[in-house]
């Protein structure tokens, strides 16, 4: 098929496709850009390509038809256990260290699979670790797979492959933990279980955000996914990628997308041939700077007699002995001016500088609920759920009748594995407000990860329903920056989990 869309609407619309997917097509790719328009406009039946192009500008499209055209411009082809070297790094450091580290005392390992296509790599996460842990059951295992394409994420979650994903793969694996069926494989549910898919558009979506699980990440998988962005996106993708790991946390990237540049703040680690990058766990020193000041006298001393020296010395020491020093007071920072700091701090991901200004505010006001509230945020961001937990409920004894305390509280016993706690924190947060959308929206995932699809239902159309009453662009209380269009999207993208399940 010829060229039928002009070199202009091209480059206007490499431009959007740029800023709301993070995919760069500079001009000596407009060819792929034309022919991925083709594709899409052939799975609508629309023949017109300019008029879809201009279409999906003005948002007369669905938000969820612009992010198929993103999938139709990427390659979603992957295989099990792809890029091995990388593999075994990584089940290596987590058996060093994590494994190591937290056995009988905290038994948790957070993992995120980012761009995770349809579904091998976070399956071939599960699987490692399914065996390297024999006590597995004792573990609190998060595997979070993400995507921009709600056909990959279908496919993740059915778990039926062909054997064009298992080249390179022993037959043990193989008969070990899939099911053969007619000319496929499918994973086994323990397996399954292993993994929450979920929808996520890395350029338009907020993280680390505890609303999506990608808070307090201790490995990040982003592989083969960064080659598609602009490198303005790779710093800024990276840079959130940074906030959202734990200190010391991993970020495996393809060995096709090294490059220094785009990883600052991250140290290197090479192990079985491949190059994985860790968050620098060193904090960086405060240097005060101390002024030397100078004591001037009526006459330079080095036009002075010796015994006129000494006499000036032994005078001064005693005059400064005899003389109280004088105590510097510390500036005052008003409360608020401290908290406003610490939640500035805390959204650029500066999670120690936040900690110690909400410090130094409770120091005079233990019974700060606002400040007790996002030191429990800053805690769970970095890992640290039991003080996250402590800090929340001191919160809430404070304030026992702020919706969004109880919903927070809800988050942080989710992310410990309590979900029957969790969901009676959410009614509590209902309770107190009816229109309070992400309660809802919160009781739905719960009720999902529960396989209850009549409850899964009520909440869900429940969160719909208010969320419709918001503006498109309103953002959402206690969302960290989502907005009421944002979650509509996605809880509709969620759909097909539901029936699949």
């Amino acid at each position: 098929m010829g060229k039928r869309i002009s070199d202009n609407l091209l480059k206007e619309f490499s431009g959007f496709i740029e800023v709301n997917m993070g995919l760069s097509f500079p001009e000596e790719k407009w060819a792929e850009l034309e022919k991925g328009l083709q594709s899409v406009c052939k799975q609508y039946g629309s023949d017109n390509e300019e008029t879809f192009a201009r279409d999906a500008m003005s948002s007369a499209l669905s938000k969820r038809q612009i992010e198929m055209l993103a999938a139709a411009l990427t390659v979603g082809e992957t295989y099990f256990f792809r890029e091995k070297n990388s593999l075994d790094a990584f089940e290596y450091l987590v058996l060093s260290e994590w494994i190591r580290m937290r056995r009988g005392t905290d038994q948790r390992l957070r993992i995120w699979s980012a761009g995770c296509s349809s579904g091998e790599e976070p399956y071939s996460i599960a699987i490692i670790l399914k065996m390297l842990l024999p006590d597995l059951e004792d573990w609190n295992i998060s595997i979070l797979a993400t995507d921009i394409n709600p056909h990959f994420l279908e496919k993740a979650v059915k778990g039926v492959y062909t054997s064009w994903s298992f080249r390179d793969v022993p037959e043990r694996i193989n008969s070990q933990f899939f099911i053969k069926k007619e000319g496929s494989f499918e994973i086994l549910p323990e397996i399954k279980e292993m993994v929450t898919f979920s929808y996520l558009n890395l350029m338009k979506d907020e993280y680390p955000s505890l609303l999506n699980n990608t808070n307090a990440i201790d490995v990040i998988f982003c592989r083969n996914v960064l080659m598609y962005f602009s490198p303005v996106n790779i710093k800024t993708v990276v840079q959130k990628f940074h906030r959202c790991l734990t200190e010391g946390g991993l970020l495996v990237v393809s060995q096709t997308e090294l490059n220094d540049e785009y990883f600052q703040g991250f140290g290197k680690v090479n192990h079985a041939g491949a190059m994985l990058f860790r968050k620098s766990d060193v904090r960086a020193e405060k240097k005060a700077y101390k002024p030397e000041i100078a004591t001037r006298t009526a006459a330079p001393l080095y036009t002075q007699g010796m015994e006129e020296i000494k006499a000036f010395v032994i005078e001064k020491k005693t005059e400064i002995a005899r003389k109280p020093a004088k105590k510097e007071a510390p500036p005052v920072v008003p409360a608020q001016g401290l908290y406003e700091n610490a939640r500035k701090a805390y959204e650029q991901g500066e999670y120690n500088n936040a900690e110690e200004l909400l410090g130094s505010l409770l120091e005079g006001n233990s019974g700060n609920a606002k400040a007790l509230s996002l030191m429990a945020r800053v805690c769970a961001n970095q890992g640290r759920l039991d003080d996250a937990l402590r800090h929340i409920k001191e919160a809430i004894k404070a304030d026992n009748m702020k919706p969004g305390y109880h919903y927070l509280h809800s988050a942080i016993l989710k992310e410990k594995g309590l979900k029957l706690e969790a969901m009676a924190s959410l009614k509590k947060a209902v309770y107190l407000d009816a229109d309070f959308a992400l309660a809802y929206f919160a009781m739905g995932n719960l009720a999902l990860g529960s396989c209850n699809r009549v409850e899964t239902e009520r909440h869900f159309n429940n969160a719909l329903l208010l969320l419709r009453k918001h503006g498109s662009d309103d953002i959402l209380p206690e969302s960290e920056g989502l907005t009421a269009g944002r979650l509509i999207d996605l809880i509709e993208s969620m759909k097909w989990r539901k029936k699949d399940r």
